[in-house]
Formats: structure tokens, sequence, C-alpha cells
């Protein structure tokens, strides 16, 4: 894993996702290397840096992808970024993904800009899984639904997709397809990313039995474990202890974190 650098990026592509999406393609060879869950620290006006995790990995090529939602001045000014403008990005950053285990079906379930990330995983990773792989989508609505043709290019079958309203898809959360996913594989591996609510129920699931790693959204201040505003609760070896999303995540283990 490369050590975390601070650099200057060119954008090579700039494509707009869905209604107030952006990904932003990097040519950023030491970025593309980096493991899927990981995330960079992108300088935008303003007193801090707004972390995103990587939408897409190609090493081969030497580029990264990223993939955010505008939803401030911060991220507004980045996706009025254009091809050939530069970024200056501190990454890559934080723990991300494991490799999936071969042998065990493997979901991939992410909600909202939570997407993005699990993509980067099953693009890095599907060739060595021999078990089936199905993905779950989640989004408010059908404006707001990204991703779901990058995926459907990379699985061969039917991708359930959920909406809040219902707009496309099933109404409803994450939770139920994947219920049912988990009681046809209850050895399974679930890859999630997504707003704490709804991991928080997927880590609830998946306590029975199987595995899941969970990919947390968190506000950052430094992004490298110094000033502790990321922290969660988790479970140590002598009680309760904080962890630093930012350093020792974003990617944890379900049953490290306390969910109160």
């Amino acid at each position: 894993m490369e050590s975390p650098r601070v650099s200057r990026y060119r954008i090579v592509s700039r494509m707009e996702k869905a209604k107030d999406h952006v990904e932003l393609i990097l040519e950023a060879p030491v970025l593309a290397r980096a493991v899927p869950g990981q995330f960079v620290h992108v300088r935008t006006p303003g007193t801090l840096r707004r972390p995103i995790s990587f939408s897409r990995l190609n090493p081969v090529r030497g580029e990264a992808g990223l993939l955010f939602q505008v939803v401030g001045p911060g991220t507004a000014w980045l996706a009025g970024r254009e091809q050939g403008d530069w970024l200056d990005v501190l990454g890559p950053l934080g723990q991300g993904f494991p490799r999936p285990e071969p042998d065990r079906p493997w979901c991939l379930v992410g909600g909202g800009v939570g997407i993005p990330p699990l993509y980067a995983a099953l693009t890095a990773w599907q060739n060595d899984v021999t078990a089936s792989i199905d993905a779950i989508l989640g989004a408010r609505s059908q404006d707001y639904l990204i991703m779901l043709e990058d995926f459907g290019a990379q699985i061969d079958h039917p991708i359930a997709v959920t909406t809040d309203d219902g707009s496309v898809g099933a109404q409803g959360t994450v939770l139920g397809p994947l219920a049912h996913w988990h009681a046809r594989h209850p050895t399974g591996q679930v890859y999630a990313c997504g707003p704490m609510p709804m991991l928080a129920a997927v880590a609830r699931l998946m306590q029975t039995s199987g595995v899941a790693y969970l990919a947390l959204e968190q506000r950052m201040g430094c992004g490298v474990g110094a000033c502790l505003a990321c922290v969660v609760m988790a479970n140590g070896p002598e009680g309760p202890l904080w962890r630093r999303v930012c350093h020792d995540g974003p990617v944890f283990r379900a049953e490290e974190l306390i969910w109160s």
C-alpha cells in the first residue's frame, strides 16, 4: 500500500453520473494502486479538505476515479472542475476492504454515495471470486441512483435496486433484498457502504452468520488520525474504545463496531 502523500493530479475526464453527482477521473498512477475502500482528501476552497472514496482504480492506465455528491460550496467547486484542471490531493488514506474469499458468495450493498467504493472493489476482485457475486443498490429516487449501468456491465444477472419513493426498483431500503440474499447464502460475505443507519442494520442482519465489512461515511478533519474528529466506538480486547475512521478504517468488520 502506498504511503499517503500530497500531490497534484490532472483531471482526464469528467462525467455527470446522476442528479448532483459528478465523477472525475484523475491521471494518478500512485492512486491507481490504492486498495478499494481507501480514500483521498481533496483540497477545495475553505479550511478543510473533502474525503472522497475511489470509484474506480485502473493501475494499467494509471487512472483513479472520484465520484461525489454536490452538497455544499466545497463539492460545488469540485464539480465545476473540468478536463485538464489539476487537483491537490492527499492520499491514498485509510484501510480498504480485504480481498474477498474466492469460494464464498459475495454481495456488494451500496446506499447513495456509498455505491462507488463497492464498484472499485468489484472491478478489482471479481475475477478472483469463483462463487456467485450479487449487488444491491439503493437511493432516494431514480434521479439519485448512481452506477447501475457500471455494475450491470460487470455482473451478468439482474442487480437488485431499491428507492425510497419506488421510482425505480422496489420501494424501500436495501435491507429487504439483503435479507433474501442472506437467507440463500447464510455463510456469504457482504461488503457495504452507505449511511450509518443502513450499515447498523446490515451489521444486525449479518450477526447470526456470514461476514460483513462496512465502509463508514464520516466527517473528517485531518484525514490522517491526528485530530480525532471522526472517531467511532468499537470493541477492544479490554472493553470499548475509540477508533479513528480515517486511520483505523474507513472499512471495519461489522462485529468490531458498537452500535448504539
